[in-house]
Order: C-alpha cells, then structure tokens, then sequence
C-alpha cells in the first residue's frame, strides 16, 4: 500500500505545473469563533495562468480538506481556477435520511449545512459554521493576507460573492451543498460527483427541494456519476438528476469508451474500477486518464442555456409542484395582454395561450411527463418557471 506522501508527489507530478501552488488555512484563522482543531481548508491557484474563476469544491461525508480531493484540486488549478476545498462540519451522511417521514427533510438538512438557520433535527450548525459564512470569511481572509493572488475578485461586497465567476462542485454530501448553493445564487456552473444522494425510500422520490425553482439555469449543472456506487444506488442518484431536470431524453452518457465533448451530455457516468480510490463512489474524483478527460470537459466546455432559462422567474408562482392532472399558475405583475407557453425542456413550443392574469389553472393530461417549462410574456418582459410533471 502506498503511503500518503507517495500518492500526493504521484498527483503532483501527473496534475500539478510548476505554476501551482497550495496554502492550508485554519478556520480559526479566519475568525476566532472556530474551533482551533478543525482540519484546515485547502487553497490553490495558479501563479502563471488564471481564468478569474473561482472552484468552491465540499468534500463528502467525514472527508478531510486538508488532505482529501488532492488531484482534482490541483488539476483544476492547473487549468488557471482558483480553487477552495472548504473545511466544514460534513460529519452526517445525507443517505442517512432516506427514510425519515418529514417531506422536508432534506431541505432542512441543506438548508441549515449551507446557511446556519435552525430548522434540521438531522444536524446542529449554526450561522457562523454554515457552508456560506466559512467561504466569506475564508475570501476575506485570504483577499487581506494574500492581495497578490487575487482573491477578492470573487467577492461582489465583503459580505457576499460574484457568484458568476464561482463554479460550485462536491463529492458525495458536498454535490448536494453545490446544488442547494446554486438554487439560491446564480452561479458560473455546478459540478456533482457522485451524488446529490437527496432520494426518499420512503416516499419514493428526489427530495422536495431539487424539484423547485432555482437561481442557476439547469444548463448550467453537470453530474458524474458511479454506474456501480455501492454507497448511494446509481439509480438513486440518476433519479436526483432527473428531479432537477438536467436530462434531456435521458441523455446519460457512458465515459469510458469515449472522449470529449461525450455528445454534450450534462449526466456522464463511468464503470472504472476503484483502484487505489477503494470505493466505486469515490472513481468520480479519482485520477485517472479517463477522469482528466472528463474533469477538463466539466470545468472548462462552454455551457450552452436556452434563452428562455435566462429568463428571471421569480414573479411566475406554479402549484403543486411536482404536478400531475392540473397545476394551479399564478402571475400578479402583467402589463396589459399577456401569453402562457408551455415548452418543454429543449425550448420547443408545446402550447401557447392568452393568459387574463392572477391564478388560473392548467390542464396537464395532454403534455408529457418530466420537466417543463412555464413562460408568461406581456410588455415588461417573459418570467418563466419550471415545473416537474408527474404520473
């Protein structure tokens, strides 16, 4: 078995130029209310090339961010990222609330990883522990400590980031945080190994929170997946990626007898072994020939999102949601006449409508299952949502 040391001078030498380098900084460091024996957050950044974007990578389940995710960090730094593999309490698996009867519970659980407000029995994490606070200040501190390396790019104000220059990414637990992150802010791309791993045995479906609306266009997420992950079923996980309406006439695409662009597909999965990596649920994140071929695509090819997905839905209320018969449509601010269209996930016109305002209802017994999207148009503009239509 080859020691630690060995596999971290094996990565830097296949992954690492010369231009590269690493800082491990302490949460303490960046504010005095952290524990001052939590494993530290690992930076890197390329001091010979930079594309002005930032990786926020969040580990899986019990991983170290010191020591863990070493090649994938490096090579995205390679490739001009700054990348934060961000220190944070990872310690409760989300596959652990597969059978809890509250409709919620993963929306809880996300909820309170990612922005410290108390409402998950699952974890305890307050305001200053959340996924949110941590990256603030560990910007913050690194923007103050390190000026020359350009940190403070990515942060829009002190108090909040330009997430159109951040790319979210996670492995297993930390895919989920990247997602939930991306619903609340419209970030550069999301990137999920392995996950997310929000499947309810119980009720049989995605958690509640990957089928509602988000910040980040669908287009722009990407997940790679394990077809034989023995942590979280592939199926559960592909479930997940249906749920946030990221497939396309199911367009998953198998990696290892191919090579970029893979037909352009947001849902890749491989059937390498292990190795070294121990467990299929950790290939995703593993180096590899195929891997690097792969991790280059996901961080690095344009990402193409329908006009229509641009659009800011934020005044287009749809309920319920997921929907089967009918689904109830509400529309406060039109300007005069208004239209409804109904798309389905490509942009291609399924039904279009005048549309009188306030609530009116819908009948979906005539349109297809999966996700769709819902347009009203009038004289300020389109506002669109999506919504998951169920049998």
């Amino acid at each position: 078995m080859r020691c630690p040391a060995l596999l971290l001078l094996l990565v830097c030498t296949a992954v690492c130029p010369a231009q590269v380098q690493t800082d491990h900084v302490r949460p303490v460091d960046t504010d005095p209310g952290y524990d001052p024996l939590e494993d530290s957050s690992a930076v890197s950044w390329n001091a010979g090339a930079q594309n002005d974007r930032l990786l926020l990578f969040l580990g899986g389940t019990g991983s170290s961010s010191s020591s863990g995710y070493n090649a994938l960090r490096l090579f995205a730094a390679g490739l001009g990222f700054h990348v934060i593999n961000l220190s944070y309490p990872n310690n409760v698996a989300t596959a652990g609330l597969a059978n809890d009867p509250d409709t919620l519970v993963f929306d809880k659980y996300r909820q309170e990883l990612c922005f410290g407000t108390p409402v998950s029995d699952a974890v305890a994490v307050d305001s200053l522990n959340a996924i949110h606070t941590r990256t603030l200040n560990l910007l913050r501190y690194l923007d103050q400590t390190h000026p020359t390396q350009n940190w403070g790019q990515f942060l829009a104000t002190p108090d909040s980031l330009d997430w159109s220059r951040v790319a979210v990414g996670g492995h297993s637990q930390g895919s989920g945080h990247a997602c939930y992150l991306a619903k609340h802010f419209p970030v550069e791309r999301v990137l999920m190994f392995a996950g997310p791993n929000d499947y309810s045995d119980l009720h049989g479906n995605s958690g509640h929170w990957v089928r509602q609306l988000g910040a980040t266009p669908v287009g722009r997420h990407y997940s790679y997946l394990s077809l034989h992950d023995e942590a979280v079923a592939y199926w559960k996980q592909f479930s997940v990626v249906q749920g946030l309406g990221s497939l396309v006439n199911d367009d998953s695409v198998h990696v290892d007898p191919l090579s970029a662009p893979y037909g352009g597909s947001h849902c890749l999965y491989t059937t390498q072994p292990p190795g070294l990596a121990l467990l299929y649920h950790n290939t995703p994140v593993m180096l590899s020939t195929t891997n690097s071929g792969v991790w280059t695509y996901l961080l690095t090819s344009a990402v193409t999102v329908s006009a229509v997905e641009e659009k800011d839905p934020r005044q287009l209320g749809v309920r319920p949601n997921p929907a089967r018969d009918r689904v109830r449509i509400q529309f406060t601010n039109t300007d005069g006449p208004a239209t409804l269209e109904v798309l389905d996930a490509t942009g291609r016109l399924l039904r279009r409508a005048p549309y009188p305002g306030g609530a009116v209802e819908l009948d979906l017994n005539d349109l297809p299952t999966g996700m769709l999207l819902l347009a009203v148009t009038d004289a300020q503009g389109r506002s669109v949502a999506r919504l998951v239509v169920e049998r």
